[in-house]
């Protein structure tokens, strides 16, 4: 009777660990990685774009390309509205399928580009509006090819594509993400929980893609879209994930800002560094140099790959499970100064500097050091047991 008991307790014990290990969050892996986005696809519509010309809030490029939006998403539920702000009159751009059925995924991009290339280096030229292949047509082409494949996909839930108005047209951080700011204004806080997740793409057509995590951002979120990125590498064979920066960080003040202060788990997939070798926030941003050429299909095809897995793998949904200890480790490496940043980005210049990754997943080291504490214990306890137990039997007792 004791060995049965023994051999209960050690049962007992391998199905602590078990739960143990199964507990940490995995992520569902395609079992035929075979995915439809195509980059070239994309690529034509940032041609497209830039062929309308500077895409200015209020401006006949601007309302043209929401037309085209609109024409090209036959079957999607379409919404618009239109909001003053800072002198301009915006019109963001919702796009929704399986409207009603479930939680919200939110993929988010700029449409507008900016009214100035206040970094270029012909000063002469500083007040005169940009191309935005990049910055700004890139992250819209992403949107739309993701639009031609969902319906496809059998989703069981509700996606919707957020095209941002007026995200570029400020120079400081109160004047920047207008149409985000206007949309969240405007958000019930039901509305707000029903959102699963906000995946924001900014800059992701560049030549050199150069991506890195950034703050603020929900770290369960990003957690999840790194292992997408490793997935594509090791199970897929797809993309080769040294473009992703794994150990740091950078600090953006961009379109996410505004759901990820309402609570919403939201990140932003940007390349901060445009351009061949660029620094933070240099190189082509915000400058004449910002054109189709300088734009690939092979980077807008790497960022649509990461966000159709997520969506096969259902790895953006179910984000509200998410444990207390998980939303206080969310906060780790954020800086309190995030809204006193200059926009758009530039969380640098205000003693905001990119941190180093530990500062974010500390909660989850304290985590992993509780988990191994508890296990000891029960090991302890299994091993106490079964002394006893052999104890008792060399002495005939029981």
């Amino acid at each position: 009777m004791r060995k049965v008991i023994a051999g209960l307790l050690a049962l007992l014990f391998a199905f602590q660990t078990t739960i143990f290990v199964s507990g940490e969050e995995t992520e569902q892996i395609l079992d035929e990685c075979v995915l439809s986005f195509d980059g070239e696809n994309a690529n034509q519509s940032v041609h497209y774009q830039v062929d309308l010309g500077p895409r200015i809030p209020g401006s006949a490029a601007s309302s043209a390309l929401r037309e085209s939006i609109k024409s090209n998403l036959t079957g999607w539920h379409i919404t618009e509205s239109t909001h003053h702000s800072n002198g301009y009159t915006l019109t963001n751009l919702f796009a929704t399928w399986n409207k009603g059925q479930g939680s919200t995924v939110v993929f988010a991009a700029h449409y507008d580009s900016r009214h100035k290339a206040d970094k270029d280096w012909n000063e002469s030229r500083r007040d005169e509006p940009i191309d935005g292949a990049n910055d700004g047509a890139s992250g819209v082409a992403v949107l739309l090819e993701l639009a031609r494949i969902i319906p496809e996909m059998n989703l069981t839930h509700e996606i919707t594509l957020f095209f941002t108005d007026a995200e570029d047209q400020g120079d400081n951080h109160s004047t920047y993400v207008l149409g985000a700011k206007a949309w969240a204004e405007n958000l019930s806080q039901e509305d707000a929980d029903d959102i699963e997740s906000f995946v924001l793409v900014d800059m992701v057509g560049d030549s050199d893609l150069t991506l890195r995590k950034t703050s603020p951002g929900n770290t369960t979120l990003w957690n999840r879209t790194e292992q997408i990125i490793t997935n594509l590498d090791d199970v897929c064979d797809l993309k080769d994930s040294s473009y992703f920066n794994f150990d740091m960080i950078d600090g953006i003040y961009d379109d996410h800002v505004p759901a990820h202060n309402l609570g919403i788990p939201a990140i932003d997939i940007i390349d901060t560094r445009f351009g061949e070798g660029a620094n933070y926030l240099s190189g082509h941003w915000h400058t004449h140099n910002d054109t189709i050429d300088k734009v690939s299909a092979e980077s807008l095809e790497t960022v649509g790959y990461i966000l159709e897995y997520g969506l096969r793998t259902e790895a953006w949904i179910n984000m509200r499970t998410i444990t207390s200890t998980e939303l206080d480790s969310d906060m780790d490496g954020i800086p309190d100064e995030v809204d006193e940043c200059p926009l758009e980005f530039g969380l640098e210049s205000n003693g905001c500097e990119e941190q180093n990754d530990d500062s974010v997943i500390g909660s989850q080291d304290f985590d992993d050091l509780t988990t191994g504490i508890i296990l000891a214990l029960c090991t302890i306890l299994v091993c106490v047991n079964l002394l006893w137990i052999i104890f008792a039997d060399n002495k005939g007792e029981g």
